[in-house]
């Protein structure tokens, strides 16, 4: 149950409820707050959502929820991961929008006015803008080029898809990664919630859930999220077991009766595609170090995309080791 309620639900809802699910988030919480605190747009609560963490996040959140009634803090009971923590914000949120902010990103000053005013003039359900991405050393990037979108467009779930395939030229996109501006009255006739089993992509399930409810998505050019990228995040680190979730989350939805459409269907076949050779790669990974060779070839033997493409992922691995010198050593 929230925390710091001081008389809050007597009051008039706000506009935005801002979410900020939080894990061992001490090191960045209060600069990810204090980003929202300096919004041109001041009509928003704070839900921060403690998902039991070991370090000191808690006590941070308590003391930014003492100096601000605008934030509230929401202590899960038990570690139930991101989407877990994603749902018990959804559940105690008051807003008219709700906009999700991970515990080590930040806002740009005007994003809330900004984006609530598109969402108004586009009657949109979901609207996101453009990442600019931030690297460990602090350099900065916006994850779509110009031209990509226009400044602010619908897109359609092959859209949504083709965002998130593969690009050699653009390696860190992917429309999945996107946090927009979402109705709460939308989610609520719905009855759209976030699958608790997934810890990674289920911010993309929700998504593709949110269009198989028939959501009006749109996406604006301008980039007002700043995005941290990290070596060490869930995304970062994703486990065989993860890519094969993740592929049958993506089955399940290729045949969901509200999404047919010959784009989107030919947009979550390439999607799939391209999950099986990364899960493939990863199960030949997974057995060449336990010198099951016979496991890992049989891995590779999944079609020819999926031959095709270890074999060029082992290529690259062979020859990165040579250079390194640690030829000897398992694929990593």
């Amino acid at each position: 149950m929230p925390e710091t309620p001081r008389g809050d639900i007597e009051k008039r809802p706000p506009r935005v409820s801002v979410v900020v699910p939080a894990y061992n988030a001490a090191e960045f919480l209060e600069r990810t707050v204090a980003s929202v605190q300096a919004q041109s747009l001041s009509d928003f609560e704070i839900l921060i959502i403690d998902d039991c963490s070991r370090d000191s996040t808690l006590a941070i959140a308590r003391s930014l929820a003492a100096t601000d009634d605008r934030v509230r803090v929401i202590a899960a009971e038990c570690n139930g991961g991101p989407a877990a923590a994603r749902n018990l914000g959804l559940d105690h949120a008051r807003g008219e929008w709700i906009a999700l902010l991970d515990a080590d990103d930040a806002f740009e000053p005007g994003r809330l006015a900004r984006l609530t005013a598109l969402a108004r003039d586009c009657n949109a359900d979901l609207l996101a803008d453009n990442l600019l991405l931030e690297d460990e050393a602090g350099d900065r990037e916006p994850m779509l080029p110009a031209g990509e979108v226009a400044s602010c467009a619908p897109i359609t779930a092959a859209d949504f898809l083709r965002g998130n395939l593969p690009d050699p030229q653009r390696p860190r996109r992917s429309y999945g990664f996107l946090k927009p501006l979402i109705s709460r009255r939308f989610l609520q006739s719905q009855g759209l919630r976030y699958e608790e089993n997934l810890r990674f992509a289920e911010d993309f399930a929700f998504y593709m859930a949110c269009f198989a409810a028939g959501a009006r998505f749109f996406l604006c050019q301008e980039a007002l999220y700043r995005y941290r990228l990290r070596s060490d995040s869930l995304t970062a680190r994703h486990s065989t077991e993860d890519l094969r979730q993740f592929l049958a989350v993506n089955l399940r939805f290729l045949e969901h009766p509200a999404l047919a459409s010959p784009g989107f269907r030919s947009a979550m076949q390439d999607l799939c595609r391209s999950l099986e050779q990364r899960l493939q790669w990863r199960v030949f990974v997974d057995e060449a170090r336990e010198r099951s060779w016979h496991r890992a070839a049989l891995a590779s033997l999944k079609g020819w995309h999926v031959f095709s493409y270890v074999s060029s992922q082992l290529i690259a691995e062979i020859w990165r080791r040579l250079c390194q010198g640690r030829l000897g050593s398992t694929p990593a």
